[in-house]
């Protein structure tokens, strides 16, 4: 008897389960498969927020071949999206996908299992305990988010929460490849892993790290991911992928580190000197010249001169 092809299958799975239910279109666009080593790929989704155009694409997936099948990183923030990955992955291996990491709470990174689960049900999703114990409660409200965001061009999505906590210093081996994890405290998040693949020298950052832009930090806290960098940086790793932003070495991780650096010393310069957060606004801006086409910066950077500041007060009391 002939065995079906793989990409066929899960072709044919994604029929039924597009049947099934109401979905929004599949992601419009290609987006190219980048491969960073035998075994680890990437997709770099676009520098941005989610929006009707990107539908909501704007991670970076990765997955990693094993002897017995497809680790996953961050599939993404759709069913959509998912289903992208799994067609990339089928391109490349007829394994199945055995495992998925989620790297933080951020809908944007997780909610992209669903698609993963629906072909794959075998698959343990793994996550930090503060994570899975916030998406057990606030799945819906990321699916909400994300629906307003790209005008419901994640139509069809189900929150499916990881199943299994994963902690700092942890080493799984799945499939003869080592995945070490990497918890420092809050960070991005309070929940936040990041995934060294040992072999292939590769480190998956999550949102602790990423590139020419800003990241999110209403969950966060900037001494803390200043060490969260740090951290990445004594891994040793060739090359690193961002949540956000095109993957390369370890310089990608220093110019992150001394973004958070200049930002955090400029607002505790200003906070010692007893401007206040608003008054102190242009000349943390000014000091970050070198950062302000960065994404998102215009956007966010009031918020982040009041949550440092926050943060230095709470410290100094």
């Amino acid at each position: 008897m002939r065995r079906i092809p793989l990409v066929i299958l899960i072709l044919a799975v994604l029929t039924v389960a597009a049947c099934s239910r109401s979905k929004g279109p599949p992601l419009a666009g290609d987006y190219p498969l980048t491969r960073l080593t035998d075994h680890v790929y990437v997709i770099h989704g676009p520098n941005d927020l989610p929006t009707k155009q990107n539908q909501g694409f704007m991670n970076n997936p990765g997955f990693v071949l094993t002897n017995k099948g497809v680790v996953v990183i961050d599939p993404g923030s759709s069913v959509q999206i998912g289903e992208m990955v799994l067609k990339k992955i089928a391109g490349v291996t007829k394994n199945p996908v055995i495992a998925v990491f989620n790297t933080h709470i951020h809908g944007d990174h997780w909610l992209a299992n669903d698609a993963i689960r629906a072909v794959h049900p075998q698959a343990v999703i793994y996550a930090h305990p503060n994570m899975r114990a916030k998406a057990a409660v606030e799945g819906e409200n990321w699916l909400k988010l994300m629906s307003t965001l790209t005008d419901d061009a994640i139509k069809g999505t189900r929150a499916l929460p990881p199943n299994m906590d994963i902690n700092h210093d942890e080493t799984l081996t799945l499939g003869g490849k080592h995945f070490r994890v990497i918890h420092t405290g809050t960070a991005h998040t309070d929940g936040d892993i990041m995934i060294e693949v040992v072999e292939d020298r590769v480190l998956f950052a999550g949102d602790n790290i990423v590139t020419e832009r800003t990241a999110r930090m209403d969950d966060g806290n900037f001494k803390g991911n200043i060490a969260a960098v740090e951290a990445a940086l004594k891994v040793n790793a060739k090359f690193i992928v961002p949540g956000h932003g095109l993957s390369g070495g370890r310089e990608i991780a220093d110019a992150y580190l001394v973004y958070l650096k200049t930002f955090y010393g400029s607002v505790k310069k200003y906070f010692d000197q007893g401007l206040s957060d608003f008054d102190m606004k242009d000349k943390v801006i000014a000091d970050l010249k070198p950062y302000q086409k960065w994404v998102l910066f215009d956007a966010e950077i009031g918020k982040f001169i009041s949550l440092a500041y926050l943060q230095i007060e709470a410290e100094a009391f």
